[in-house]
C-alpha cells in the first residue's frame, strides 16, 4: 500500500527476507528476466558467512536449493534459469579468493543451479591500446597476470571436476588488454570449455567493450558462446550476436532504481529505453532525518520562518508554537497529499512542485541558508524541472508491468519498499526492451 507506506495482508511478509521477490511473483504481469545470478560470496558457505544473508537463511539456502529458495519451484517457472558465480567483486580487495573450487562445486550442486562459473578472481585494469597500456606500472601488470593465472588454474581444476554434476560449466576471461584476454579465451577453450564468461569490463565504454568482443571473436571457435557479466547495453545486441555474446547479467537497472532514483520507460516504437529522475519525498520519520532535526534545529526553525514568508509553499506555519518536528512533518504531508491528487487528477503540477522542492530545502542540508553557495543553486534548479517533466509526462500512468499500476505513491524516491518496487520495474522495461531489440534483429 503505497499511499499509506504500509505492507498489504498478504501472508507474504517473509518474502523480503528472501531477496525482496514479492513484487516480481505476486505483483507483475511477466517475469522481469530470464534467469537470476547468485552468488557465493553473497550467499556464503556452511562455514563461513555470506556478505547478505544471514546464516539461518543460508543453512536454508542448502537445505532447499536454489530454485525452492526463491520460490522458482513452480511449473510456470520452469523456464527460468538459474547461474552461480564465485562473487569476485565481492572480494577484488583480497590477495587470494576466499573460496575453494571444492565449495564452489557444492554452492552450484545443493543449490541445483543450471550453469556454475568457475572460481575466479577479478582484474579490473583495461588498456584498450598501446597508448593505455604505457600508463599501466610493470606492478600493475605482474597483479595482473598474478590474478589471471589464478583464474585460469581454478578454470582447470573446475572444469574436470564439474564433469561429475548437473550444472554446466562456464569458464572466466580476464584480462587486462587485448591480448591478455585472448590468451585466456584460447587456453579456456584448450581445457574445453564452450560456454565463457567475459569478466572485469563492468567499468569499460561501450566502445572499448564492442572493440574488445571484435578482437575475440576472431579466436572463438564455432561453438563457443560467451556471457557478459555485470553488462547488459541491449542496444548492442547485433554486435553481441555477431560476436557470440548469447547472455548477460546485470543489477544496474534493479540498482539505480533502488538507490539512484531513476525510473525507466520504453515508448511504444522505441528502440532505447529513457531514464527519468523519479520525484524524492524523504521520510520524515527515518533516522537520517531525525539526526538532520536534531543537528540543524535552531536553523530550521529561522528556515521555515522565511520560507513562510516568501510564500515558498501553500501551507500555513506560522503558529509559534509549532515544533520543528511538526513543521517538518505537515510539509512533509502537504507534499504527499498534492502527489497523490495529482496522480489521480493530473491537475495543480505546479502547486505539487513547489511542495517538493520547499520539503527539498529543509530535509537537504545542503540547502540550509549556512550551506546554500550560489553554485548550489543550479542542482536544485534542474532537480525541479526534472521533477517537472518526470510529472507532466505521467508515464506511470501508461505503465501495464503491473507495479505501476498501483499509482505515484508505489514508485516515489522514498522507503526501501517503493525503491524496491522502482527497481524491479526498471528490470521489466529492460527486458521489454532485449526482447524489442531481439524481434528486431531476428526480423532483419
Amino acid at each position: 500500500d503505497g499511499i499509506r507506506d504500509l505492507r498489504m495482508s498478504r501472508g507474504l511478509g517473509d518474502v523480503y527476507k528472501r531477496q525482496g521477490i514479492n513484487a516480481e511473483y505476486g505483483i507483475l504481469k511477466e517475469l522481469p528476466y530470464d534467469g537470476m545470478l547468485v552468488s557465493l560470496a553473497g550467499v556464503g558457505t556452511m562455514q563461513k558467512r555470506g556478505k547478505y544473508y544471514e546464516q539461518e537463511l543460508t543453512e536454508d539456502f542448502y537445505f532447499y536449493g536454489a530454485r525452492e529458495f526463491l520460490r522458482l519451484n513452480k511449473p510456470k517457472f520452469a523456464d527460468v534459469k538459474l547461474m552461480g558465480d564465485c562473487g569476485a567483486f565481492d572480494y577484488h580487495n583480497e590477495f587470494e579468493p576466499p573460496f575453494t573450487v571444492d565449495e564452489l562445486i557444492e554452492f552450484y550442486d545443493r543449490g541445483g543451479f543450471d550453469y556454475g562459473i568457475s572460481l575466479d578472481h577479478i582484474v579490473f585494469p583495461y588498456a584498450r591500446d598501446d597508448v593505455a597500456k604505457e600508463s599501466l606500472s610493470h606492478e600493475e601488470i605482474e597483479e595482473c597476470e598474478r590474478r589471471i593465472a589464478i583464474t585460469l588454474r581454478n578454470a582447470k581444476e573446475f572444469y574436470t571436476k564439474a564433469k561429475n554434476y548437473r550444472f554446466e560449466a562456464y569458464g572466466v576471461a580476464h584480462g587486462y588488454d587485448k591480448g591478455s584476454f585472448i590468451r585466456s579465451v584460447k587456453e579456456l577453450q584448450e581445457m574445453g570449455y564452450r560456454k565463457i564468461t567475459i569478466g572485469g569490463m563492468i567499468k569499460s565504454k561501450t566502445d572499448e567493450l564492442l572493440e574488445l568482443l571484435e578482437c575475440l571473436s576472431e579466436v572463438r571457435g564455432p561453438d563457443t558462446e560467451f556471457h557478459l557479466l555485470g553488462i547488459c547495453r541491449f542496444e548492442n545486441i547485433p554486435a553481441y550476436v555477431k560476436a557470440g555474446v548469447t547472455s548477460a547479467d546485470s543489477t544496474s537497472p534493479l540498482m539505480q532504481g533502488l538507490k539512484g532514483g531513476k525510473y525507466y520507460t520504453l515508448g511504444e516504437n522505441e528502440q532505447k529505453f529513457q531514464e527519468s529522475l523519479v520525484v524524492r519525498v524523504r521520510q520524515c520519520d527515518h533516522d537520517n532525518a531525525q539526526k538532520h532535526i536534531d543537528k540543524h534545529r535552531d536553523e530550521l526553525r529561522a528556515h521555515i520562518t522565511t520560507l513562510n514568508e516568501n510564500d515558498e509553499f501553500d501551507i500555513d506555519l506560522s503558529n509559534t508554537a509549532l515544533s520543528v518536528n511538526e513543521c517538518i512533518k505537515k510539509l512533509e504531508l502537504d507534499c504527499l497529499e498534492k502527489l497523490q491528487n495529482f496522480d489521480e487528477t493530473g491537475l495543480d503540477l505546479e502547486a505539487t512542485v513547489k511542495a517538493l522542492i520547499a520539503y527539498e530545502k529543509v530535509t537537504n542540508e545542503s540547502y540550509l541558508p549556512s550551506n546554500y553557495t550560489p553554485t548550489k543553486a543550479g542542482p536544485l534548479k534542474r532537480n525541479e524541472e526534472k521533477y517537472r517533466a518526470f510529472l507532466d509526462q505521467r508515464a506511470w500512468r501508461s505503465c501495464r508491468c503491473g507495479i505501476c499500476e498501483g499509482g505515484l505513491m508505489n514508485i516515489l524516491f522514498r522507503s526501501n519498499q517503493s525503491n524496491r518496487r522502482r527497481g524491479i520495474h526498471n528490470l521489466a522495461i529492460v527486458t521489454q526492451h532485449k526482447n524489442r531489440i531481439c524481434l528486431l534483429y531476428t526480423s532483419d
